[in-house]
């Protein structure tokens, strides 16, 4: 990790879960890193541990304009980047098929966030990435659902955004290389159940074998641990016991 001793993150849904221990675990690692979400107040709270490690800064991943607006203000204050770690993720409770304005507005807003957002978050990255002139990084937070769907009583928009998500980073990846900028590598991760604040019944995790924000924490410091010459495009982690 030596290698990117004080450069620049930037990692979106970084007020809680998984995005709140990427930054910590990033800051104890000797990057800068900057926090992206709407309660963004959480993450200052975080900065304070940090002796300015840690910025803050409020974005709503579902909206484009927010995007360029945060974007916007780390190029005035930083200039550049060499990080973007997608994180930001909602899971809405409806169906595909239930009917009313306020279906269509969660599905709406799991797509823009989850995807939508995330394609826009990387673009905004890269230009960013681009001026460091240097090694850069895109690690995109999928779910095990990327992967395999299992039939469900509850199906929802979630699992096909995730699915776009992982097709996304092998294009990105693509991209980059014929467009001669293979200094910048993407990875996908795809974790199991990880139990944090986006489920509401907080009880469904006590029957079923979990990870922790932590352990998705540590497969990020894993993946920019790697030789530049190295890139896994692709990273899988699931908790001992789960089941396909």
């Amino acid at each position: 990790m030596d290698k990117w001793n004080n450069k620049i993150a930037v990692v979106t849904g970084a007020s809680s879960g998984i995005g709140a221990a990427i930054i910590k675990e990033l800051a104890n690692n000797g990057l800068i890193v900057i926090g992206l979400a709407r309660r963004v107040e959480n993450i200052e709270k975080i900065a304070n541990e940090f002796n300015g490690k840690i910025f803050a800064y409020k974005c709503d991943i579902g909206d484009l304009n927010s995007i360029k607006a945060a974007f916007n203000w780390i190029e005035e204050k930083f200039e550049k980047i060499n990080i973007i770690i997608n994180n930001a993720g909602m899971i809405a409770g409806v169906r595909i098929f239930d009917e009313g304005e306020v279906a269509e507005q969660k599905i709406s807003s799991t797509i823009d966030v989850n995807f939508t957002g995330l394609v826009f978050c990387t673009r905004e990255a890269v230009r960013l990435i681009k001026k460091s002139e240097d090694y850069g990084m895109i690690i995109n937070i999928g779910s095990i659902r990327d992967f395999s769907i299992p039939f469900t009583s509850w199906p929802t928009i979630y699992p096909p955004t995730k699915h776009a998500v992982r097709a996304f980073s092998e294009i990105a990846r693509q991209e980059l290389i014929v467009s001669e900028h293979e200094k910048i590598k993407v990875s996908n991760i795809s974790p199991g159940l990880v139990k944090t604040g986006i489920l509401s019944d907080q009880s469904f995790y006590d029957t079923r074998p979990h990870l922790a924000s932590d352990d998705v924490a540590h497969a990020v410091v894993y993946l920019l641990s790697t030789p530049y010459n190295v890139n896994v495009t692709q990273l899988t982690i699931k908790p001992v016991g789960e089941k396909e």
